[in-house]
This record gives C-alpha cells, structure tokens and sequence, in this order.
C-alpha cells in the first residue's frame, strides 16, 4: 500500500455522482494523511477497463444499475476474484432490500447505506479500512515506498534543472558535490575521484542516496531561474529522510502506550499515531511540490 486512497464509485446515475459532494470526503481522508483518489464509472463497458479491481482500496455500488443490472451481482463478481477491498452497497430503496440482495448472494464483507446519507458511512468505512492497514510494519514500508518516489522526483528534477544554468556553475555544482560527498564517504573515494576527473550528471546520480538528491537539489536551485524564486522549506532531511532511516534501519521497541520508540545509532526516534500522520501529511506536501516543480520545468523546456 501506498498513500494513495482509492476509490471506485459505480452508478449508472452520472447526475447524482456529479451532484455529490465530495470536497467532505475528499478533505477527510487528506486529513488522515492519504491522498484520495475517486474514479467514477456509469456504464459496464467503461467497469471492464478496471478489472480485476484489486488496485482499489474501497468499491461503492449502487444497486440498481439500470436495465436487467443490479450491484449485488457486480459484487459477487468482485469477490469471486478474492478482491476483499471495502464494498458500500447503497440505494434509495429500504436497507432491509439490500441486505437480503448480500444475503440471496452470500456476499461477505459489505457495508450498506442509503442513497441519500453516503458521504458519512464512505467516511466511516474508509476510516476503518485505513486503521487496519496503519501497524507499524505496513507504515515502515509505506514510508519506504514514499521516500523512493521522491528520491526518483528529485533526480528528475536535477535532470532537468541542471540544462538550465550555465557550464561554470555546472563545473561547481559538480566540484561541490564531489567535496560534499568525500567528507561523508570513505568506501566510495575511489569512485568520487574517477567521478572528479570526468564528471557527468550519469556517474553523479550513480553516487547518491536519499541526503545527496536532496542536497544536489538545493544546489542546482542556487543558480536556476526558475528554481531560485521557489519558497521551499529547508527541512526535508529532518521531517522526511530521518524518520524514514528510522524506520528502515532501527531497531523498534513497543511502548505500553502503544507507540514505538526505534534506536539507530545511538539516538532514538518516537513513533505513534500522530506522528505517523503527521508523517504522511509532510511526505503528501513535498511529493505535490516536487510535482509541480517538476512539470513546470518539463513546460519550459518543451517551449
């Protein structure tokens, strides 16, 4: 799993998906610190292009989906797939028709609301889905995952932004790097010294972890015009690579309180539910800014 929150909404009434408001639920499960994703989908053949469905995290069926089409069907479809993502089944009609339509169906795991209060159960039941998912080992590979898409953003920006400064700063953005990189490292000397004699953004990007795209980042930011009026915090390498070699590399304790503490040398970092969300929150914020630089960049190039 990863932060996205993914929702597939099947109704063949596209005037009542359209009429829904979805800012709520939109907004309530960002707060969790997921990003959610709504897919809507009002006819059968556009459904085949989903199939098998096992890349969503939540189904909401309606039951009467027009003609000789009702969701329960769709349901036991999805389940006999072993899909076990967390299924709404709602409709205008009395909750007692619907849940003799999961009964007539032998359909496990089903919440059923009406029509016209969906916003609050989708809430609830995507609460619920999220807490089963938030143990301590899903979050420590969530975070893994996370990190990996931003060291792969930030490389591409680097890509990008270094075509934009001039061939001396380049000459010292690779020599500053070089230094950088020898005070840290002394397995690597070697492979610094062969990159100092015949630099090229290739061999840089073979030399970096997770601290040094993010240095190099700020770097190219220095000299490139477009990057150097963009407002960035400075402090990626504490909320977001720290906590993350936490995660990765220390050694967890349980605490009677229910959080962990993780030891890596020889410091500690405490980890609860707050921060775990505040985590997400933080991770949400630089994977959407490192998006954005990323494509205003790919803009300027392509004019």
């Amino acid at each position: 799993m990863n932060l996205n929150y993914k929702i597939l909404w099947y109704d063949d009434d596209k005037d009542f998906f359209d009429s829904q408001d979805k800012d709520p639920i939109e907004t309530e499960i960002a707060s969790w610190g997921f990003r959610p994703l709504i897919t809507a989908v009002h006819n059968a053949q556009d459904l085949q292009q989903h199939q098998p469905f096992d890349q969503f995290d939540m189904l909401v069926v309606d039951f009467d989906l027009g003609g000789d089409e009702h969701g329960d069907q769709f349901i036991k479809n999805v389940r006999e797939q072993n899909v076990f993502a967390e299924i709404i089944f709602y409709s205008m009609k009395e909750s007692s028709s619907l849940w003799q339509a999961v009964s007539d169906k032998q359909l496990e795991g089903i919440f059923v609301a009406n029509k016209r209060s969906i916003e609050p159960k989708l809430i609830r039941v995507a609460r619920q889905s999220v807490r089963k998912v938030l143990d301590i080992e899903n979050m420590r590979g969530i975070v893994m995952s996370e990190v990996g898409d931003l060291d792969a953003l930030l490389e591409d920006i680097f890509v990008r932004a270094i075509d934009g400064i001039s061939e001396q700063q380049r000459s010292k953005l690779f020599e500053e790097f070089h230094k950088n990189s020898h005070k840290q490292s002394t397995k690597h000397i070697k492979a610094l010294d062969e990159f100092l004699a015949a630099p090229s953004i290739e061999k840089l990007l073979e030399l970096c972890d997770s601290n040094k795209r993010w240095t190099n980042f700020r770097l190219v930011k220095k000299w490139h015009e477009l990057l150097k009026a963009r407002e960035m915090d400075s402090d990626y390498i504490d909320v977001i690579l720290k906590p993350r070699n936490f995660l990765a590399h220390g050694v967890g304790k349980r605490q009677a309180n229910g959080g962990w503490v993780f030891s890596h040398r020889g410091e500690d970092y405490l980890f609860n539910e707050d921060i775990s969300q505040n985590l997400r929150k933080k991770i949400m914020v630089y994977r959407t800014v490192f998006d954005e630089i990323n494509q205003m960049l790919a803009q300027s190039k392509a004019t």
